[in-house]
């Protein structure tokens, strides 16, 4: 009785597992710009088991001021690598398309969405389209929208903006926010993994070359100011921050990476933006109903899965029931009203 019990709950402990592991991408225009803008909250993704992979749609191979573009694109992809396992991602795949000129094509277009149905992704993140700013950075944020026409409708991901350097600068309100205190030094060493970048191209263009290559205090506080203005808590973002960690949360929070959901793909509300992305909460499964509860309400979302385990054991015990009578006697059922999920 006791072993066929135990069996119930593993195997439903493992559909539970199942049914929480996500399939996340980040798609952005250059090697380096996942771990810049979405850093933070990959690492919580990957540090709670769920997969997560990088799709760079041009290969940077104009972004140097000395090197040549074949052996810059060769170097970039050694790097972004390196970013991999610091962020302990599942894929890094970065396209082959030239670095400076990008094009919403149609052929781009059906490539990327062939890549987002092959992955199987449940979210998507993507840069924000609008006029002005890169060229490439905007241009890759249209062709993920316009790659959707191309998608399996039948599963179709939540699409989330994420804000660059550019579209940050526009007067919006994310959808959530999170919290990356815990992993800010693991995006930055991910960040410094792009070394062309942070050692050597931007400082050059800035007029600081040889000040960060003599110091490795200013190698740091290079390589934080290029994170920080995507990664530091604003009024918008706190207020994002207040609804889903609370007031006393949001206050101390030291870095934030904010989100809007797009208005394309599938659409979600508060309860499954709590399942989808890595926003801490305090949750209960009462019967079979999960409730999460946040300091100034409460959220229900409905668990299909229970009723499919909730059958399994009747099952179970049913057939206990027929072929051990002798243990059922002596066994004595208590209904648990509440179970931490």
């Amino acid at each position: 009785m006791r072993l066929i019990l135990f069996f119930v709950f593993v195997f439903a402990g493992s559909l539970m597992q199942a049914q929480n592991n996500l399939k996340v991408m980040v798609i952005f225009a250059h090697p380096d710009e996942g771990e810049i803008y979405a850093g933070g909250t990959t690492a919580l993704y990957t540090q709670n088991g769920h997969e997560v992979k990088f799709l760079s749609i041009t290969n940077g191979d104009a972004g140097h001021f000395s090197m040549k573009p074949e052996a810059l694109a060769k170097r970039r992809y050694k790097e972004a690598m390196n970013a991999k396992e610091i962020l302990k991602l599942s894929d890094y795949e970065i396209l082959n398309h030239h670095d400076g000129n990008l094009t919403n094509s149609v052929e781009i277009q059906k490539e990327v969405a062939k890549i987002i149905n092959d992955w199987g992704a449940d979210i998507v993140f993507s840069f924000y389209p609008a006029e002005g700013g890169h060229n490439d950075n905007m241009t890759a944020g249209w062709i993920v929208r316009d790659a959707v026409k191309y998608l399996n409708h039948q599963k179709l991901p939540v699409f989330v903006y994420v804000r660059d350097y550019h579209t940050t600068t526009f007067s919006y309100i994310p959808d959530f926010a999170v919290i990356i205190d815990d992993v800010w030094e693991q995006k930055l060493a991910s960040c410094a993994a792009h070394e062309s970048q942070v050692k050597e191209a931007n400082p050059y263009a800035l007029g600081i070359l040889e000040e960060v290559k003599a110091s490795k205090e200013k190698q740091r506080e290079y390589l934080v100011s290029n994170a920080y203005p995507f990664s530091k808590p604003t009024f918008d973002n706190r207020k994002s921050l207040e609804k889903w960690y609370g007031k006393e949360r949001a206050k101390a929070a030291k870095y934030v990476e904010a989100f809007e959901i797009a208005e394309f793909g599938k659409q979600v509300n508060d309860s499954e933006i709590n399942h989808l992305f890595p926003i801490p909460k305090k949750s209960a499964i009462i019967f079979k109903t999960c409730w999460y509860f946040s300091e100034d309400s409460i959220h229900m979302c409905p668990l299909p899965l229970i009723k499919y385990v909730f059958k399994f054991g009747m099952i179970v015990f049913a057939l206990v029931m027929t072929f051990s009578p002798g243990n059922i006697t002596s066994f004595s059922p208590v209904m648990s009203k509440v179970g931490a999920v």
